[in-house]
């Protein structure tokens, strides 16, 4: 490709024919762009660089993926509250926040209207069960926090994430390598 020649081409006709030869673009902007091609040499060449790129790429077969998926025994678990729970603080931080403002407008507004509430209270026996339970609640999710986080850490991002992305670096620097060897 003569890049000295195609420099007169701005970035937008450029990408324009990019998408005529990917079959991306309307039919007025094929229309157009192959009448242009039709005026100047530079814009056909261009073209018809990027259709036969556009038809090697579209012939490119899918593979399927066959075997079991390796993050299956994750999905197949059952989902629990604290799942969802957690879940909902990690993945959507917006209700995090807004169901932040409402606890804190709610401690404001008990503060603000502190009137008095009668109950008849707790037994000594029933204070201590209750506190016996909230400790098993919360061991119970330390132990799935400390599961997920040991899962994540060590299973899915060293095996599913961090192997592929080095594998990919490794052969980057290799064709990197490569063709600072093929110019010199």
């Amino acid at each position: 490709m003569n890049y000295t020649k195609l420099s007169k081409i701005d970035d937008k006709l450029h990408d324009r024919i990019i998408s005529v030869a990917y079959g991306n673009a309307s039919f007025l902007e094929k229309y157009r762009i192959n009448k242009l091609a039709l005026k100047d040499e530079n814009v056909k060449q261009i073209l018809d660089e990027y259709s036969n790129i556009a038809k090697a790429v579209h012939s490119i077969q899918k593979e399927e993926f066959v075997g079991k998926p390796k993050i299956k025994s994750i999905l197949d678990e059952q989902k629990s509250f604290i799942d969802d729970f957690y879940l909902i603080l990690v993945g959507k931080p917006a209700i995090s926040f807004i169901a932040g403002v409402l606890l804190v407008f709610a401690i404001t507004f008990s503060l603000i209207n502190n009137q008095e509430l009668s109950y008849e209270g707790y037994s000594v026996a029933e204070v201590k069960q209750a506190s016996i339970e909230t400790k098993q609640a919360l061991l119970i999710v330390s132990e799935i926090f400390s599961k997920t986080e040991d899962k994540i850490k060590y299973e899915i991002l060293t095996e599913e994430v961090s192997k592929p992305i080095n594998k990919g670096m490794n052969t980057v620097n290799k064709l990197f390598k490569k063709e600072i060897k093929n110019e010199s």
